[in-house]
């Protein structure tokens, strides 16, 4: 706390006279005894004497009924809460004090370039109304850090030859990296035989490697044109996501409320464009700058009675982050002079104002293009589902069953812990467990065909993990894959095979996993998240491990040099959802194998849940003819497009 200035000088500069009151308040706030923060100045040294004399002596006389009092009450604290929430404060420092900016304003004024006349423009054709001077400022600012002065790294080149890299993992930052700030390092490795060359790509967190190497993802993008923000004198906040994005705020004169301003993608007031433009379900966002923090949900999602689930769903009690919000605000509020404080309480009861007009946020985000993510290259973007939503209507293709391979489950080939009766299939009910099936009979990698798979995953608190999998290999496997994290299936297969888990378990790090529950296709069949062609984006699908039961259904097509594999997820309440649709990568140059062995796997390590397959279909099917025609309308339409370019 000792970079944060003073309390009011007219009183007690000691912090610790004042944590009983900071308290008080907050939790008054939390519970809604108070709607704002009282206008009165901290308390005296003497009243705060006063103060502990009168709890002594309650303490002494009272001690057994208080401290039982406070025993009945003690909540056990989160502690993902309490160091999130703890790694944001930072970002309420002034640019002085800001650990992060290790360089003089002088020297980051000197790095802006003049925006008259991009500002003019902006106001003489606003894009949208009101519009305001601040407004064009931040606009014209964000277009001129996106566009000439930050770059978005990937893909990352090979800094020797300028071949393309392949991910190899993490590694400790140097000393000299990390005095930069560099919390971790991504090695990138030459795919170019021959060459081998590895770029170390650090996370910098400090400004001044930022203006040195003017390159990163979103949370570099963010920290810097936070910290021009500043520079210029213009009111902002640093909002922080829960789904892995971090953005800025500002507070606009003209509309009288924080407005979102995201650098990446050069777009200021448009709240939903996460949740209507990328499709992302978000759970959390908080605001941290000058003034406080504030929990900023709502303003950045359009389903808030869902929104509710994904927040139970990270653990955090509300009221512990309302308190823990408002401790942070009371905190810095209680430094200020009367009238700023004033000033803030009535910027506070604006955006109150706007936060709850959700209609109108919602009928104002109607009127804005909300496209999808448009910073990184295309296939990172689809990766991480954000190249927007577009029609929710989901339509799987027209085609007639030929033949089918569905087996009795005694006819199956079984590995591990597998466990086979007339009606279902049981893979794991304890932990440290592996099991395997596979159907003996091939299907030619040239035919098309659908796997349909109805399974049940059960947890009773017991740890979900670790997940199960569909398995396409071009040879009948002999043996167990990795158990664990690997799934039973981490292992089997060459390149071209491919593997679709059901992921329960987050396994950061051997498998860089993103957050879970997520379905995702990995070819080779590897666990390692690198290996991942598409994955569901978090949110996006049912929690799975809730005893009820979901139908995942797999359908491959092969059109001449494209075998592409589309994947639906059918949920108990009616919804279907589709949740892959990727190309499959070609076989090993030499490989003569054009069939595919199909299996199910399933593992648990100490953690465990029980994992059940109630049924699977294996059938020979042929597409219909308007689907044949469709796929080839669409192959030539993108021949045009690339004649065009």
């Amino acid at each position: 706390m000792s970079s944060f200035p003073n309390l009011n000088p007219t009183y007690s500069r000691d912090l610790t006279f004042h944590q009983h009151l900071i308290s008080y308040i907050s939790t008054s706030l939390s519970t809604g005894q108070y709607a704002r923060i009282p206008s009165f100045y901290a308390p005296s040294p003497r009243d705060v004497q006063r103060l502990i004399s009168l709890w002594t002596i309650l303490y002494d006389t009272y001690r057994i009924d208080i401290e039982r009092r406070f025993r009945s009450n003690r909540r056990i604290p989160n502690d993902h809460l309490e160091s999130t929430l703890e790694g944001l404060k930072v970002h309420s420092l002034n640019l002085e004090n800001d650990p992060h900016v290790n360089t003089t304003i002088y020297e980051l004024r000197t790095l802006l370039t003049d925006l008259t006349t991009a500002v003019q423009s902006l106001l003489h054709s606003p894009p949208f109304r009101p519009f305001g001077q601040v407004d064009a400022e931040v606009l014209a600012l964000a277009q001129w850090f996106k566009n000439d002065y930050m770059k978005w790294v990937d893909p990352i080149l090979c800094p020797k030859c300028t071949s393309p890299t392949s991910a190899e993992g993490m590694a400790q930052p140097t000393p000299q990296e990390r005095a930069d700030g560099a919390g971790r390092v991504e090695l990138h490795k030459c795919t170019q035989p021959g060459c081998g060359e590895v770029r170390r790509f650090c996370r910098y967190g400090k400004i001044k490697a930022l203006m040195r190497s003017r390159e990163g993802r979103c949370g570099e993008w963010a920290q810097m044109f936070y910290c021009f923000l500043r520079v210029k004198g213009i009111e902002s906040r640093y909002i922080w996501n829960s789904e892995d994005h971090v953005w800025c705020e500002y507070w606009s004169p003209t509309l009288q409320h924080w407005v979102h301003v995201d650098s990446c993608e050069a777009a200021i007031n448009k709240p939903l464009l996460y949740a209507r433009g990328w499709g992302k379900k978000q759970a959390f966002c908080l605001a941290f700058g000058i003034y406080g923090a504030e929990d900023v949900t709502r303003a950045y999602v359009d389903d808030w009675e869902s929104c509710k689930g994904r927040r139970r769903a990270k653990g955090w009690k509300e009221l512990d982050l309302r308190r823990a919000l408002n401790t942070h605000t009371v905190s810095l509020r209680l430094r200020l002079a009367h009238s700023e404080r004033i000033r803030l309480e009535a910027m506070d009861n604006l955006q109150s104002l706007w936060m709850a007009d959700e209609r109108g946020r919602s009928a104002e985000s109607e009127k804005m293009e909300l496209g999808g993510r448009i910073s990184g290259p295309e296939d990172w973007r689809a990766m991480r589902d954000e190249l927007g939503l577009g029609s929710k209507h989901v339509e799987i293709p027209k085609y007639t069953v030929i033949n089918s391979l569905s087996l009795q489950n005694d006819q199956l080939k079984q590995f591990g812990n597998t466990r086979l009766n007339s009606s279902s299939i049981l893979l794991t009910d304890g932990p440290s467990q592996t099991s395997m099936v596979f159907n003996p009979n091939s299907i030619n990698q040239n035919a098309g065909f659908r796997s349909k798979v109805r399974f049940k995953l059960t947890s009773d608190g017991s740890g979900e993990a670790d997940g199960i999998c569909l398995i396409f290999v071009s040879h009948l496997p002999q043996s167990l894959g990795l158990g664990g994290y690997g799934m039973g299936y981490d292992g089997l297969g060459v390149q071209g095979d491919f593997a679709i888990e059901i992921d329960t378990y987050r396994t950061q790090d051997y498998a860089n996993d993103p957050p879970t529950p997520h379905i995702s296709i990995h070819s080779p069949p590897k666990a390692h998240h690198s290996y991942s062609l598409g994955c569901t984006k978090p949110g996006s699908i049912p929690f799975l491990s809730d005893g009820r039961t979901y139908e995942l259904e797999i359908i491959y097509s092969s059109h001449e040099q494209e075998r592409r594999v589309r994947g639906y997820l059918h949920t108990p309440d009616g919804d279907l959802l589709k949740v892959v649709n990727v190309k499959i990568p070609e076989r090993s140059q030499g490989s003569e194998e054009d069939k595919w062995y199909l299996g199910i796997s399933g593992a648990c390590g100490g953690l465990w849940q029980r994992q059940e397959i109630l049924d699977w279909e294996v059938e020979i099917i042929q597409f219909d003819q308007d689907e044949e025609v469709g796929h080839k309308q669409k192959e030539e339409e993108v021949k045009l497009e690339r004649d065009k370019i």
